[in-house]
């Protein structure tokens, strides 16, 4: 690594275990990047915390940076970005973003890739100096299955200053969400992914480490989920709600099932079950208890086709 560089490593690291690809360079003034990292699914909880390579990579850099530059503080904005990456539909947008973030940071124009030594794109163009546990081919692969041979990385080039002039392209593949949430892919990979993990069934969230709006996001999945079981379990649909009365019984069991395994608002419960106002849902839920009715024998065959689902 060279002292003289004002910026960091900006490398995308290829298939190491799980695709997992790190971008951008020190939160400075003239490089408003994040050190960004971005994950295909894996297989458990802990091969999700930053990897120890990952850990050492980042440290030593910010580190040695402090010494010589004589600064304190954090060097990378926000830490990191982790993100989990349905490798189909988003992978290769996130790659193309990576190899364009010193581009977006004003560092250089794309045919200044070429020379740019901390980037992945380097390696791509330079691939006799590719470490052995770097593969950047993917990137040609989602740009049209182009061949890893000098013919095809020109190609690629003539691809990355196409798609960085062209906002509507780059807004097609969610350029604009690279940095944000918790996962980049379709709602139902979402939601699988966290039924993969258990969170749909306890509602722990500690293996994903989210708050705010990826938290936000991630809780109303699982309500989402926790809705459509409680549909299927009572034989009804979204549609046929709006044609009953508000505090009909079949209601009542989803929402009280629905705040007893989540933490659902009232005010959401209340308008995607059409129930009226959110008090409704906690003054309803208070007499179906009150009433003796959660030991109904109709009610514990809802909670058992529910829990079944």
């Amino acid at each position: 690594m060279c002292d003289d560089q004002p910026f960091g490593p900006v490398l995308c690291l290829g298939r190491v275990r799980s695709c997992r690809i790190c971008l951008g360079t020190p939160d400075y003034p003239n490089a408003p990047g994040k050190s960004f990292l971005g994950d295909v699914p894996r297989r458990s909880r802990q091969d999700r915390a930053r990897s120890e390579p990952e850990q050492w990579l980042l440290s030593t850099f910010a580190n040695r940076y402090h010494r010589h530059r004589k600064v304190n503080g954090k060097l990378f904005q926000g830490r990191f970005k982790s993100l989990i990456v349905e490798e189909d539909a988003y992978l290769g947008a996130l790659m193309h973003y990576v190899d364009l973030n010193p581009v977006r940071a004003g560092i250089c124009d794309v045919a200044g890739l070429d020379e740019y030594r901390w980037s992945s794109y380097w390696y791509l163009r330079h691939p006799k100096s590719r470490p052995e546990f770097l593969d950047s081919t993917g990137a040609l692969r989602y740009a049209g299955k182009l061949a890893d041979t000098a013919a095809g990385q020109r190609s690629y080039r003539s691809y990355l200053e196409w798609l960085s002039a062209d906002a509507v392209a780059q807004k097609e593949m969610a350029f604009g969400r690279m940095c944000r949430g918790w996962a980049l892919g379709t709602q139902e990979f979402k939601r699988e992914l966290l039924k993969s993990e258990g969170l749909l069934k306890d509602g722990d969230f500690d293996a994903l480490r989210l708050e705010g709006r990826e938290l936000a996001e991630a809780n109303e999945l699982i309500w989402e989920s926790l809705l459509e079981r409680g549909l299927r379990a009572a034989g009804k649909t979204e549609q046929a709600a709006r044609g009953v009365k508000k505090s009909a019984e079949w209601k009542i069991w989803i929402a009280n099932e629905m705040k007893r395994r989540s933490n659902a608002p009232n005010a959401w419960i209340a308008k995607r079950l059409h129930m009226g106002v959110p008090q409704a849902v906690t003054v309803n839920i208070g007499r179906f208890k009150a009433g003796g009715k959660e030991s109904s024998s109709d009610y514990e065959a809802f909670v058992e086709k529910f829990t079944r689902d």
